[in-house]
């Protein structure tokens, strides 16, 4: 079975092959300018504590982090920027074939996206998953994370071009975005595992997940 990380790469070289050398230029080095800004270096790290937060998910419903918290053991946070990227996209159905996994490590998983109830509603249904997708208004909790930044300027008519349309797709007249992020809680709300980068073609292998939690019960035995 091919990792997440490997099917991201085939997606990349695709990409790359169809994409002018002088957009590919534009991207990397809006991903480097980035990665060199620090602008995460307050980012929640393993150690911290979560703050409390209600959200709605794709149907609605007010989903209360407490209580989430509170009825499982742990709990997997995902933030993902929303459907039109394919990063996004490889990474929701990579974390869903995860889903029972969790389950029997009595773990849940929760994501977290700025684009709005109908097209997380629209994407939960298309492919089957199995978990909430929280809308995450105006970036609001990722701001709390740390780990919300705007698109750069030259980076947004390439994403005009390509047909990305994250000001209809968030509807908040802002290029703002949450960066990847992967998160596990105990119940205490402290962070055990914390996956964060600046890089957006990057994200977190749900077997990381699986063998963090697996690791973390072996060591409370």
């Amino acid at each position: 079975m091919a990792t997440l990380e490997k099917e991201i790469e085939n997606y990349l070289t695709e990409f790359q092959g169809k994409v002018p050398k002088e957009t590919q230029d534009i991207l990397n080095g809006a991903i480097k300018k980035l990665e060199e800004s620090n602008i995460f270096s307050k980012a929640l790290n393993v150690g911290n504590k979560i703050p409390e937060f209600s959200l709605s998910n794709q149907n609605k419903k007010i989903i209360n982090i407490k209580d989430v918290v509170e009825k499982n053991k742990y709990t997997v946070l995902s933030f993902f920027e929303g459907s039109w990227s394919a990063y996004s996209n490889f990474q929701l159905l990579a974390l869903q074939k995860i889903v029972s996994q969790l389950k029997i490590l009595n773990a849940t998983l929760v994501t977290i996206c700025p684009q709005t109830q109908d097209k997380s509603l629209y994407l939960s249904e298309k492919h089957s998953l199995n978990f909430d997708i929280l809308y995450d208004k105006n970036n609001t909790i990722a701001k709390d994370f740390g780990i919300a930044y705007t698109l750069s300027d030259e980076v947004i008519p390439i994403y005009e071009k390509l047909k990305i349309d994250i000001i209809e797709a968030n509807r908040n007249g802002t290029y703002a975005l949450p960066l990847p992020a992967t998160y596990i809680v105990n119940k205490n709300y402290e962070i055990i595992y914390a996956f964060v980068d600046a890089n957006h073609r990057k994200r977190c292998e749900p077997k990381t997940i699986i063998d963090v939690l697996k690791k973390d019960i072996i060591n409370k035995r």
